[in-house]
């Protein structure tokens, strides 16, 4: 008959404690911010539709940031347009920024559902939102999620340049 000793189960903590405190986030650390950059049709066919997407992260952090993957998905107007995922290593120097190219698929359905929603009428504007992962390997091993949004301005008419006051008046 084995009889657990005391001093057996205290051994475990240190190494939990160990494990924990390599897999959580810095207590200052701060999210990087992730934003679309640019976005290029690639190959539209039928049931599938890929994109590249350049990905602009910035580390507002005053330490380097080395990722070393990304996840996310890519919702336009409320709706699921795309998702994608890279293994590219990039290193963020501190308070800069680095892009990071990305491909992303969407299926059919959500493309036809873009499609359907212009069709309904003429948007002035294109909700969009980036919600993610970042799998972070310094400082520390981590996930650090994002998750951005904003709009996207499709009134490209007549009002462009203007500054909302009269600059060619005559005194």
């Amino acid at each position: 008959m084995i009889i657990p000793s005391k001093r057996n189960g205290w051994m475990g903590l240190p190494v939990a404690l160990l494990v924990a405190s390599c897999s959580t986030m810095p207590r200052d650390f701060e999210t990087p911010r992730v934003n679309i950059s640019d976005m290029t049709a690639k190959d539209m066919a039928i049931f599938e539709q890929r994109f590249d997407v350049k990905l602009r992260i910035q580390n507002p952090n005053n330490t380097d940031l080395s990722i070393n993957g990304l996840k996310f998905d890519i919702d336009l107007n409320e709706r699921e347009f795309a998702n994608g995922m890279s293994g590219q290593r990039v290193v963020i120097p501190r308070f800069g920024s680095e892009v990071v190219d990305v491909e992303v698929i969407s299926t059919l359905g959500s493309f036809l559902r873009q499609i359907q929603n212009f069709n309904s009428g003429v948007p002035q504007k294109v909700k969009y939102r980036l919600k993610g992962i970042a799998f972070v390997d310094s400082p520390g091993t981590f996930k650090a999620p994002f998750d951005e949004s904003g709009d996207i301005d499709l009134n490209l008419g007549g009002d462009v340049g203007k500054t909302g006051r009269d600059v060619d008046q005559a005194p």
